[in-house]
């Protein structure tokens, strides 16, 4: 299907769109929420900003959250889910994952792997957030040049800002009858006399997820080997005929209705406290958080441990080596296996656990062009193991991935200073991260570095009767160093826009930016040689990135990503009827993604970073009918829907691009009680890059409903419950790299109660 008519179907929407911050709806049911936006550069109400954000905070976010900031995200406009099996779904927003998505957690980065490889869950939980914020278009530069897709910001009250004027407490208990899984949440507020005290925790525990039909689509897995192997020689083909029987004997079982070593376990919590005063407040918080979780059957390729090590002999120079054995015989002994005696891995399954300290304030001025100052630290350390469950029931760590370090930011605001046609007013502002990362291991083919960035940026917004104009500016110096080879470069990124209020109901935005993205250390160094800096010479001392079943190389030389993106937007409002449309083109240069080589090594794939220009354009829209309206109940409906297009300057598509989406839903709601129904139409994806297969489009339906009785003494007691996949489609996510091996979860009820006071 071509661009033009992917973006035809969507013509009556530019006229039929809504907010998606306008629309959500508070415990009363309000038909406008007016949440701060902390995420943009001028804290404002999302009504107020103009910009391409979404909000979700209070009944709608605890309606929608799940287990991953993919999937709790995954419905709203330009934004989709890339998962890998049930317990990860990574956020991809206009296309863009990985490094091009910042995740935070109250402004200030997170530090975990998830960017190393699409199987490493997210160090944030979601289910703990009082908010989550999505910002898209040119205020991501804030946040770092390399937001090219947008900026995700998980806010929670780890540190209050402000003391409670009561002691507030509530718990939730919920069950999926899709995997058994049992949920506990709890959160307390407390203060008195200029202190606060904020205390929350969560456990989650679920068995295998349940599909409807088998795990594994045998039939794509098939299609992409005879893609990929379609023009080998005979040479070649005698030479697979004689591993055959072998390579038999290595085929993963499939299962058929559920999806094998997808159960896990989960737990974690924070206290926080702070010291509020007229003029601000300090406060301090420390929080800890475990995630345990299976990777379907046939996602990690291994090889023979033996085998592994030589090639890592001949990967690092002496010093090295040395180390690395040291290490490695610490880890032995730590777990009591040896090299040998093992039958092949069965499954294997990441344990992960995070510890977080941050400290965080505020100052205001009441006199000065200074109006307030706000700083953030944070520190982290993290750590996951990759565990090879054998046959035998015995058990060891395969790789293990850590990272530590700290991350700050630091943001002056001037005082609003008038004029004769308006007012204007700043934010300056300071990021720096400083982390160390290590894979030691099976996997290590990312070497230990020390990873450095440092960031400055100013914004200036300039307000008349009917327009504002923000215009911004950054610089950042990213630096990493692996102890023989190096890396240092400077990004330097532009922003502006210009909101204009139409009328007093309507406004029109359009946004212009011009970010820079430095290459990450993955796509520097992976698999680079620390003798050369360069690819081995040996292809043999490859080290595989099980994950993606590839032997992935990095580019030392890479050029920065330089994103020229454009942007279009209008919305409205009225007391019946609301809605936004949006319209992206962004335009970058060196454009930095994996390309298949066609070079394999022992059945390998041989992957190598490249860099090559590529245009990313879409539209996003939404709206929202308040069809019925009663003093004991109401009744809304609304239609929405995103299409994303990415294509290479020289021609090809890049891959796993999410299909189009369009939907409707319609809420009936009393003064007590609430009936939703959602359904989603994911169209099929053939727009796919070299050595991708196409996927089926289907039909997403899921509905929810509560009930909440007042018990007095402003406690409240809600029960509800909701249906997942209600048409039990199978769902093949075509952002996933597993997508043949794993499927979205089948049909599934959730009931559950909360309890607050």
């Amino acid at each position: 299907m071509t661009p033009t008519v992917q973006y035809l179907k969507f013509i009556p929407m530019i006229f039929l769109a809504s907010s998606p911050v306008a629309l959500g709806k508070d415990a009363e049911h309000s038909h406008e929420i007016e949440e701060v936006v902390v995420t943009a550069a001028f804290q404002k109400t999302a009504a107020e900003t103009g910009l391409p954000v979404t909000v979700l905070g209070g009944e709608e976010l605890l309606d929608k959250v799940a287990n991953s900031l993919g999937e709790t995200l995954k419905d709203e406009i330009g934004i989709s889910s890339a998962s890998f099996g049930p317990g990860i779904g990574h956020p991809v927003i206009r296309g863009q994952t990985g490094n091009r998505v910042s995740v935070l957690q109250n402004g200030v980065g997170v530090t975990d792997a998830a960017n190393q490889s699409p199987d490493h869950a997210e160090g944030v939980e979601a289910i703990l957030a009082e908010r989550i914020e999505v910002i898209r278009g040119p205020s991501t530069l804030l946040y770092g040049s390399g937001a090219v897709g947008g900026v995700v910001n998980v806010i929670d009250s780890r540190i209050p800002e402000s003391v409670p004027d009561k002691t507030t407490f509530t718990f939730e208990q919920t069950r999926d009858t899709n995997n058994d899984e049992n949920k506990s949440v709890f959160r307390v507020d407390t203060g008195k006399d200029g202190f606060a005290f904020h205390v929350d925790g969560y456990t989650r525990k679920n068995k295998d997820v349940s599909i409807n039909g088998f795990a594994i689509d045998e039939v794509a897995v098939e299609a992409f080997d005879e893609l990929f192997h379609h023009d080998e020689d005979e040479h070649e083909d005698e030479h697979e005929d004689e591993h055959e029987d072998e390579h038999e004997e290595e085929e993963v079982e499939n299962t058929n209705g559920y999806i094998a070593n997808s159960d896990g376990e989960a737990s974690g919590g924070s206290v926080g406290f702070s010291f509020v005063g007229d003029r601000g407040f300090i406060g301090f918080s420390a929080s800890r958080i475990t995630n345990e979780y299976g990777l379907p059957p046939g996602t990690h390729a291994h090889h023979e441990e033996e085998e592994h090590h030589d090639d890592e002999e001949e990967h690092h120079d002496e010093d090295e080596e040395e180390h690395h054995d040291e290490d490695e015989d610490e880890h032995e002994d730590e777990h009591g296996h040896e090299e040998e005696g093992h039958e092949d891995v069965e499954f294997v399954r990441i344990d992960m656990e995070k510890t977080r300290y941050d400290l965080r304030g505020m100052i205001e001025f009441d006199q000065g062009w200074v109006q307030s100052i706000r700083g953030s630290i944070g520190y982290t350390d993290y750590q996951h193991d990759e565990l090879e469950i054998f046959a035998d029931g015995e058990q060891e760590v395969g790789t293990r991935y850590s990272n530590d370090g700290v991350e700050g930011r630091f943001v002056l605001n001037r005082r609003e200073t008038t004029f004769h046609s308006g007012s204007s007013t700043g934010v300056y502002g300071l990021q720096f991260a400083e982390t160390e990362f290590s894979a030691i291991g099976e996997e290590a083919f990312i070497p230990k570095s020390d990873i450095s960035n440092y960031g400055l940026f100013v914004v200036e917004q300039f307000q008349s009767d009917k327009t504002s104009v923000e215009v911004g500016v950054r610089f950042d110096r990213n630096d990493v160093d692996n102890g023989r080879c190096a890396s240092g470069e400077s990004a330097v990124s532009l922003s502006s826009s210009v909101l204009y209020d139409v009328s007093e109901t309507s406004n029109l935005l359009i946004g212009l930016s011009r970010s820079e993205r430095t290459p990450s250390m993955e796509e520097l160094f992976s698999n680079i040689s620390s003798a050369s800096c360069a690819r081995p010479e040996d292809d043999e001392s490859l080290v595989p990135h099980a994950a993606t079943s590839l032997l992935e190389i990095g580019k030392p030389d890479l050029d920065n990503e330089t994103a020229s993106n454009l942007e279009f937007g209008y919305r409205f409002t009225s007391d019946r009827l609301n809605g936004e449309v949006g319209a992206y083109h962004n335009m970058i240069k060196d454009y930095i993604y994996l390309e298949l080589t066609g070079e394999e090594v022992d059945e390998q794939l041989i992957a190598q970073y490249r860099a090559n220009d590529a245009t990313f354009s879409g539209l996003e829209a939404k709206l929202a009918f308040n069809l019925i309206e009663q003093d004991n109940y109401g009744l809304d409906w609304s239609v929405f829907g995103d299409v994303v297009h990415a294509d290479f300057d020289d021609g090809g598509n890049v891959p796993r691009i999410p299909p189009a989406k369009v939907g409707m839903e319609f809420e009936l709601f009393g003064d007590n009680w609430t009936v939703h129904l959602h359904a989603t139409r994911f169209m099929e994806q053939d727009s796919v890059g070299e050595f991708e297969l196409a996927t089926e489009g289907y039909t997403s339906v899921s509905v929810h409903a509560d009930y909440h009785w007042a018990l007095g003494n402003d406690a409240e007691l809600k029960v509800f419950a909701k249906g997942n996949n209600l048409l039990d489609e199978e769902i093949r996510n075509h952002a996933s790299f597993i997508k043949n091996f794993a499927p979205d979860a089948g049909r599934g009820f959730t009931i559950g109660l909360r309890f607050s006071y």
